[in-house]
């Protein structure tokens, strides 16, 4: 009797512990294929966003091939000067078959750079006018005070004081900056063309100005010289 007892008893034990075992390993198989799911959820993600970056790798790439070059905008001539040739030929991006091209449109740049360079530079007066010197008003010379004159214009002028320093120098054989020197300067306006002048002289009684004209609508240049002071 005791023993049919016990083994009625333990039976329901068994059973308890297999159903336990089932749902253990029920439990366990789902829980594995909701990891599974999140992490090809995540791998989808993943594949998602690096298309997007792709994407707009390659929207970049193109519109920055599709763009022009930036270059400065404002004068010509004189401020060429200031442009290295060498930093000019690194700024282009070339492929294999388009050196050649590159190559050739650079020497172009240059040759046309230095043709405007040299045409500016026979204007200037290389002459010694011992004892003459400019007034420094430049209501004088019919312009008008720098600091009127349009933003775009005053944010110019330390620009343009430094190349014609650098070319100065260079055309009056002068070894340092001091030897060169602004007189007066001022702008006037006709129309929608704006005219800046510039007097310069050196320590040997050298005198020059320099004279640009720009359309202020689209900062067109209209003309760039030279003219003698006497």
């Amino acid at each position: 009797m005791t023993n049919t007892t016990q083994a009625i008893v333990t039976k329901p034990y068994w059973k308890i512990i297999s159903v336990i075992l089932v749902l253990v390993m029920i439990g366990a198989y789902l829980f594995n294929q909701h990891l599974q799911r999140k992490a090809d959820l995540q791998l989808a993600q993943l594949a998602v966003e690096q298309d997007k970056t792709q994407k707009i790798q390659t929207s970049e790439a193109t519109q920055a091939s599709s763009e022009p070059t930036e270059t400065e905008e404002g004068l010509s001539g004189i401020q060429g000067l200031s442009i290295d040739p060498e930093k000019q030929t690194a700024n282009l991006t070339v492929n294999d078959d388009g050196v050649a091209g590159a190559i050739a449109a650079v020497e172009a740049a240059k040759a046309s750079q230095n043709s405007a360079t040299e045409h500016l530079t026979m204007q200037i007066d290389p002459e010694y006018h011992e004892g003459k010197t400019l007034s420094s008003n430049a209501s004088k010379y019919g312009l008008k005070p720098i600091k009127t004159a349009p933003a775009d214009l005053k944010a110019t002028v330390s620009s343009i004081d430094q190349m014609l320093a650098s070319h100065l120098i260079d055309v009056w054989g002068r070894s340092s900056p001091d030897q060169v020197a602004k007189r007066v300067e001022g702008w006037s306006q006709q129309g929608n063309s704006i005219t800046y002048r510039a007097a310069w002289d050196s320590d040997r009684f050298q005198c020059t100005w320099y004279v640009v004209r720009w359309n202020q609508s689209n900062n067109q240049v209209l003309s760039e010289s030279y003219k003698p002071c006497f």
